[in-house]
């Protein structure tokens, strides 16, 4: 049936004239646009889409019509999951454990498969998506890098062009500020990537972290309509004044609730506020939930309900421009719905997509599809016979200085003075697509007392990072990542104490979520009894190649600053 003939048969049910598949009755509505609970209510669905919905009114029914009785339970729309990446689990996994929360839609950035594995990468991870019991949507990556090297699977416009004109696609993905505004062709491929996006209609996402007054306005000309970096209130305000739907982080790399709650107490539109997870770890999955935990907390936090609520439907579907679809419960619209006690109680007791109930009564009632890609996406760690020696022990050297968990600085010390050297450690940057590029710097206030530990989960790069006290512990990891074929590796000389194994693209395991989350934990409690005094190290050490967090990063050919791009050495 076209989409003419699909319409005229949801009219005819409204009027009484056909029968619905499905009917809800006595519920207390959402109204997404007025903010009302209202009482007594029906939905009539047909099709898979929504029909009519008001009073309680008794609909004509078929031998097939099925009835669900809310018992005046409160009905919302299908929750929208406007930002968020795989964090370490595949799509499966991924997607059972998201049934049960209410989330019903998802726009997933794929910057993890596309820094790694070009275009081929990012095709075959949204036909990953396709045919899902939920819903995907998602951005095509700029793949931006510290240097551009980093930068050589990034897909050019013109693949981007066949990416971005995917009706699953709905824009580009988070783009820094600090690469947008670049000089030279670095800022020239985004900048023609960002026009590209909009001259189809589709969403340029957006990373303001950092920017303020002229950056962050010359950053918005570019196009930039989303951001999900504001920590404080007075940001948050900054950026509705601009016209950005602005994304309120609460998930496994930033709860950001608390630090901005001040603004639900301001006279202004909510409408452009979204609350987002940026993604959630295995463990957050398995102990507090997904998008589901953050509205609880937003409500826990005295965000008026029906505000919360928009925050995941209405207000995601407007800025994506998916409301002719989804995130509402209104005549013509998927019948995706989620049922809760109360208004204040979000606990998903039934949850609909489609028209299809998926989960109900604390059991799901759909299996996720199978999902399935070509070995060359598994095999994507190509180190050769590093050979590398350890920093020079007297005169001046430049390290990275951590002043939190994610934060650095640039800071000179003197390998001569025990006070300087105390806590400073060996870190490589060694390059995985089989140039067999490195470079081994220095890193104080990590903590790590013995060992070494290894990654290729690392953030925006090509490289694989390993800290490490001693180069035997290290040349142990770097073997044990090749043989595994991408993860973390925590050794100790020559034994192995702790590891996970991610091959997909080198950051994603296949393995069930709970051993996902297992294994992190023996990893991460590795760490830390062995000097590691940040909370989630191994988050600590994946971010030290990205250009979304200051001040001072490396690459595979030397520390990077980030406010002028400048590669700097290891001597001073």
């Amino acid at each position: 049936m076209d989409e003419t003939g699909k319409r005229e048969m949801l009219s005819e049910v409204a009027l009484g004239n056909l029968a619905p598949d499905t009917v809800v009755t006595n519920g207390t509505v959402f109204n997404v646009f007025t903010g009302e609970f209202i009482s007594k209510q029906a939905i009539w669905i047909k099709d898979g889409m929504i029909a009519y919905v008001g009073s309680d009114a008794d609909p004509p029914r078929g031998e097939k019509t099925s009835i669900i009785h809310a018992d005046g339970m409160v009905l919302l729309p299908g929750l929208i999951e406007g930002h968020t990446h795989l964090n370490r689990t595949g799509i499966e996994e991924f997607t059972r454990y998201v049934i049960p929360t209410g989330v019903t839609t998802v726009v997933m950035e794929t910057i993890e498969v596309g820094m790694v594995c070009g275009k081929r990468g990012i095709e075959y991870f949204a036909r990953g998506l396709e045919g899902q019991p939920i819903r995907f949507y998602y951005t095509v990556p700029p793949s931006c890098g510290l240097i551009p090297s980093m930068e050589i699977k990034a897909p050019t416009c013109e693949e981007s062009l066949s990416l971005l004109s995917d009706p699953k696609c709905l824009g580009l993905g988070e783009v820094f500020w600090g690469n947008i505004l670049a000089k030279g062709e670095k800022g020239e491929r985004v900048r023609e990537l960002a026009s590209l996006t909009l001259s189809l209609g589709k969403r340029v996402e957006g990373h303001t972290a950092g920017a303020s007054d002229k950056k962050l306005q010359a950053y918005t000309c570019l196009g930039a309509s989303s951001c999900h970096e504001p920590i404080t209130e007075d940001e948050v305000m900054e950026r509705l004044r601009l016209g950005y739907w602005v994304m309120l982080r609460e998930g496994s790399i930033r709860q950001e609730l608390e630090g901005t709650r001040g603004v639900f107490n301001r006279k202004i539109d909510f409408r452009r506020m979204v609350l987002v997870t940026d993604g959630v770890d295995p463990e957050r999955f398995i102990k507090e939930g997904y998008l589901d935990a953050a509205v609880r907390n937003a409500l826990k936090l005295g965000v008026p309900p029906h505000i919360a609520y928009q925050m995941v439907t209405i207000n995601v579907a407007e800025h994506f421009r998916l409301d002719h679809l989804v995130g509402s419960l209104s005549p013509g619209k998927v019948a995706d719905l989620v049922m809760i006690p109360k208004s204040d109680e979000f606990s998903p007791q039934l949850v609909m997509c489609d028209g299809k109930v998926i989960f109900r009564d604390g059991k799901a009632l759909v299996e996720p599809k199978i999902t399935a890609f070509p070995e060359d996406l598994s095999d994507t760690v190509h180190m050769g016979d590093l050979h590398f020696l350890p920093p020079r022990n007297r005169g001046r050297a430049r390290v990275i200085d951590l002043v939190t968990r994610l934060v650095t600085r640039e800071k000179i010390i003197d390998l001569e003075d025990r006070e300087e050297v105390r806590d400073v450690i060996m870190i490589l940057a060694a390059e995985r697509t089989g140039r067999n590029k490195s470079f081994m710097g220095l890193l104080k206030g990590l903590g790590l007392q013995r060992g070494a530990y290894g990654s290729t989960m690392t953030w925006d790069t090509v490289d694989t990072i390993v800290v490490g006290c001693d180069l035997q512990s290290m040349k142990t990891v770097i073997e044990r990542l090749k043989e595994i074929r991408g993860g973390g590796v925590y050794a100790i000389g020559k034994e192995i104490v702790a590891e996970i194994s991610t091959p997909l693209c080198g950051s994603m395991s296949l393995k069930p979520m709970r051993v996902v989350y297992e294994e992190m934990a023996r990893l991460e409690v590795a760490l830390r009894e062995n000097g590691i005094v940040w909370e989630k190290p191994v988050l600590t050490i994946d971010t030290l190649t990205t250009p979304a967090i200051p001040h001072l990063r490396i690459s595979h050919e030397g520390y990077v600053r980030l406010k002028d791009r400048e590669i700097l050495p290891l001597e001073v």
